[in-house]
């Protein structure tokens, strides 16, 4: 009796394709293969139906979304993710259940668009409401009309305005500038 695991079956070789030199060759060579049928069966599966949960909807205010944000602020700070916590540091409005950040530009915009799928799962559950929706509008600063201090002598020249006292002593002391 010969041991079962040194028995092998033996497996059919297997021919080498020829592949035909010409496209006539090949339609023929197509045309003279036995056709196979395959039957695909489709198993027939249980239809389950799922009935939906109701969806909650507690009410909320600005005052409550505010202490909600500061908790989300909070878990984004622990994470250190800063550029995720001055995006959602940044104005809110709300409308009904529609939350809109107001935003300082593209980068934060695109941050938000990064991180809202998780920010708006965590907003739903804190609030008890799942049908809080999320959007970012682009706040331009408004643009006032003073002018911007940006070297030493436009500053000096802002302080006597501001303060004629400044200019009195640098009289007084005969003080100059040296910029």
């Amino acid at each position: 009796m010969k041991p079962t695991h040194l028995l092998q079956k033996k497996s059919p070789v297997q021919k080498t394709i020829a592949i035909p030199g010409s496209l006539s060759a090949a339609k023929k060579a197509i045309n003279d293969q036995p056709t196979a049928v395959k039957e695909v069966s489709k198993a027939v599966e249980p239809e389950i139906v799922q009935a939906k949960a109701p969806q909650l909807a507690e009410v909320f205010d600005l005052e409550k979304l505010n202490y909600v944000m500061q908790e989300v602020i909070g878990q984004y700070k622990d994470q250190h993710k800063n550029l995720e916590v001055t995006v959602l540091k940044q104005p809110l409005l709300l409308e009904k259940e529609t939350i809109t950040f107001q935003l300082n530009g593209e980068i934060q915009q695109d941050i938000f668009h990064k991180i809202k799928p998780e920010v708006l799962q965590v907003l739903r559950r804190k609030l008890n409401n799942y049908s809080v929706s999320l959007e970012a509008i682009i706040v331009e600063e408004a643009v006032d009309g003073k002018k911007k201090l940006y070297t030493s002598s436009d500053k000096l020249q802002f302080l006597r305005e501001k303060s004629p006292a400044l200019a009195e002593l640098q009289r007084r002391f005969g003080l100059e500038t040296d910029f």
